[in-house]
């Protein structure tokens, strides 16, 4: 290499390094944490299967004032199970997705009677401990224990009253939901590891008998709220469970449509009494109220509205819209991000390995902000106004989500199969078939485009977002056909489109993949921000189609490859854009053998910017500068620490998935249909597969490194099965239409 090739190599290299380092300083993490204040008190107010209607729809003045105060919210209400009762108390109170058991809901004073003996009998008989004197048992909790064990292979429940009791101070529940048996589901958020609770009480006579009522008795909210001033001065941590809405969800089925509403409307009336008494009593200076509702109503359920309200008011919690670094996204937060607020909150050590993160106000919606009058009222309404967007938005995605996605896959496999079966069987065919054939293979490959466009048209219901998805997919592949002649630079034309808008959005904030069917699902609940693992697996495959085939047809874009695949890996990596710690090893791997298989001079400069990258971005991850990071963040904290039994529930939670994705899902047999595919064509060739090879020579390093991404993605990630199916959509596709082409050119018109 001479002296002035030499200069502008370094020069192009030193250009790579200074972009990096400048998408470093751009990217950190957007989110701040908030300050918060120490000791005080919790009130936890639990109004079971309440719904943003009901709070939008009230004129109860509590329920408002409280809200004005704080922040509003939404709560994502997955469990480690199903949505049952027992399951969402205990993943709460756990501060984890956790399961609960069948007798969850039976707690009782030590000195009560269950079934004709003494509760606290019962209670150490079962677990061999001594209840402390006046305290409430849940005689459920061995059985707990082993359910989790089972389910979610910890044992680690009741967290908020571990570190309540390790600290010297009590939490207290008061309240019931009894109807014709126990239902003491609250006790599950207040009880220690142990089952106990020191303080309170959920005796029968915290109700009263009415007729009207469904179930034939109500809470009692005068005796509710007097034994809640007596359990005040004595606890730092009060569970209220207002038990009324439980009753008529459990009768819903039989009453009249009718008089479920006006049901629900006297238990908020009922339940807003309460809250003008408690907001009389309680310093928001110095203490928090939070108002749950740990489930949605059945009416929700069925209509994919998974997300209930939360309002949180106290020190550090300026007026605006609930978030917190479980979910990055203002309006959103998780069940199990309210045991880490309430630990912070009174300043208690948090165990190692919680998944949430501290309940924050975003501070959105908030400008011109009163204390009171019109201003305050208009700033609260638009706090709801954007909350139902988001819950109705989301609940259609929701819906969305599974029949799209299983007829995407379904489709890919037909089509897929059917021209395998071309192929291989007709060394020949009639141009109208494989003009046919490939035209649908373009399809299948604009699909994951036309999803990610989907919600910019706002569909709300599947057909509405099926024929919104057929017809841009087949638009797009009809633009590419008309635009450009080759086969192979239509693929890449739509896997470079596909690729920059998944960047793009990313940086964006995620706007349009949050609400994509292919994207993340915050009713799911299994990522809430950056890149899920399908669109992860798009990015990495059509990266791997478009970059060698644009590089064939301009062989001196070199560094702009370069500089693309280094894009893609910090936008995967960094906690402030993709935090997918499994794409970005995927992106690694995968770009590594796709740039390396070239000159060896290029190869080791592309690997040395590619570790350094990787370096930086474990760097970012776990120092990010606003002290919040991401689920990749705790993850690396927790192998640094050295928890190997943590990393070890962890390993196996990912494993357990793959494997029943693997076994259950149908993306596994899209992925193995498009790898045998790739394998059997490629790389066990027939003469004529030959030819298209030599004639196509980016193929094999396209197809290599795609097959190698899409095993990484299998291995590396949580859902790799789903990963590694999006992966090889692209090469897969590429392989059949290129031979059909061949086969139609040996055919007749």
């Amino acid at each position: 290499m001479d002296r002035g090739k030499r200069q502008q190599a370094l020069k192009i290299r030193a250009a790579l390094v200074g972009l990096v380092s400048l998408l470093l300083i751009l990217c950190l993490p957007r989110f701040a944490a908030e300050g918060r204040e120490s000791g005080g008190r919790v009130t936890l107010v639990v109004i079971n299967r309440l719904c943003l209607e009901d709070l939008m729809a009230v004129e109860a003045s509590s329920f408002r004032a409280l809200a004005i105060r704080g922040g509003i919210g939404l709560m994502n209400t997955r469990t480690g199970g199903g949505l049952t009762a027992e399951n969402a108390y205990t993943t709460i109170g756990g501060g984890a997705r956790l399961v609960g058991g069948a007798g969850a809901k039976v707690a009782l004073p030590a000195h009560g009677v269950y079934r004709g003996e003494k509760a606290g009998d019962i209670y150490r008989r079962r677990t061999g401990l001594e209840p402390s004197a006046g305290s409430i048992v849940v005689l459920d909790i061995e059985n707990i224990k082993t359910n989790n064990q089972a389910s979610t292979n910890t044992q680690r429940v009741g967290v908020i009253g571990d570190a309540l009791r390790q600290e010297k101070q009590a939490a207290a529940v008061i309240g019931n939901a009894d109807t014709h048996e126990h239902q003491r589901w609250a006790a599950l958020i207040a009880m220690d590891s142990r089952g106990q609770i020191p303080i309170g009480n959920v005796d029968p006579q915290l109700n009263r008998l009415d007729p009207e009522f469904p179930t034939g008795r109500r809470t009692d909210i005068e005796v509710l709220w007097r034994e809640y001033q007596k359990v005040r001065p004595q606890a730092s941590f009060i569970v209220v469970d207002l038990g009324d809405m439980d009753r008529i969800e459990e009768e819903r089925r039989q009453l009249a449509p009718s008089r479920y509403r006006s049901s629900r409307q006297t238990a908020l009336r009922a339940a807003d009494g309460f809250l003008a008494e408690l907001l009389g009593a309680a310093d928001l200076d110095k203490e928090w109220i939070l108002i749950i509702s740990p489930l949605p109503t059945g009416e929700d359920i069925g209509r994919g509205r998974l997300l209930t309200p939360i309002i949180a008011a106290g020190p550090g919690l300026t007026p605006g819209l609930l978030a917190s670094g479980t979910t990055r996204r203002p309006g959103v937060v998780a069940n199990y991000d309210i045991a880490p607020s309430v630990l912070s909150w009174l300043d208690l050590p948090a165990p190692g390995g919680l998944p949430g993160a501290l309940l924050t106000t975003s501070g959105e919606l908030t400008q011109g902000f009163s204390a009171s009058g019109t201003a305050a009222d208009n700033l609260l309404e638009a706090r709801f106004s954007h909350l139902e967007d988001l819950l109705t938005r989301s609940a259609a995605t929701y819906r969305q989500r599974s029949p799209l996605l299983k007829t995407f896959v379904t489709l890919e496999i037909i089509i897929y199969l059917t021209a395998f079966v071309l192929v291989v069987v007709y060394p020949s065919l009639p141009r109208g078939w494989t003009a046919f054939m490939g035209f649908l293979l373009l399809v299948i490959a604009s699909t994951p485009l036309a999803l990610l466009i989907l919600p910019t048209l706002r569909p709300m219901t599947v057909l509405m977002a099926f024929l919104y998805t057929l017809v841009m997919a087949v638009l797009f592949a009809t633009l590419a056909v008309r635009l450009v002649p080759s086969t192979e630079h239509r693929f890449a034309l739509i896997c470079a489109l596909t690729a920059l808008g998944i960047a793009a959005d990313a940086f964006l904030g995620g706007p349009l993949i949050r609400y994509s069917p292919l994207g993340y699902d915050v009713m799911l609940g299994a990522r809430f921000y950056g890149i899920g693992n399908e669109y992860m697996g798009i990015l990495v495959g059509a990266s791997l189609l478009a970059v060698p085939a644009f590089k064939e047809r301009w062989p001196k874009v070199g560094p702009i490859v370069l500089l693309w695949f280094l894009l893609v890996i910090f936008t995967l990596g960094s906690p402030a854009l993709g935090a997918n710690a499994g794409g970005t090893i995927t992106a690694l791997i995968a770009f590594s053998l796709a740039y390396g298989m070239g000159k060896r001079r290029s190869r080791w400069a592309a690997v040395g910017l590619l570790l350094t990258l990787l370096v930086a971005l474990l760097v970012l991850n776990l120092f990010p500068t606003s002290g919040v990071g991401s689920h990749v963040t705790r993850a690396l904290r927790v192998a640094l620490q050295g928890d190997w039994a943590e990393i070890k529930t962890i390993a196996q939670r990912k494993m357990a998935m793959n494997w029943r994705l693997m076994r259950y899902s149908i993306w596994s047999k899209g992925l193995l249909v498009a790898l045998g595919i790739m394998g059997v064509l490629v790389y066990r060739p027939t003469p004529g597969v030959k030819g298209i090879i030599e004639e196509h020579p980016s193929l094999r390093r396209i197809v290599f490194p795609t097959i190698v991404g899409s095993l990484a993605a299998l291995i590396f990630n949580d859902s790799g099965v789903v990963a590694g199916g999006t992966t090889s959509i692209y090469a897969a596709g590429l392989v059949l239409s290129l031979i059909l082409e061949q086969r139609g050119r040996n055919g007749v018109r």
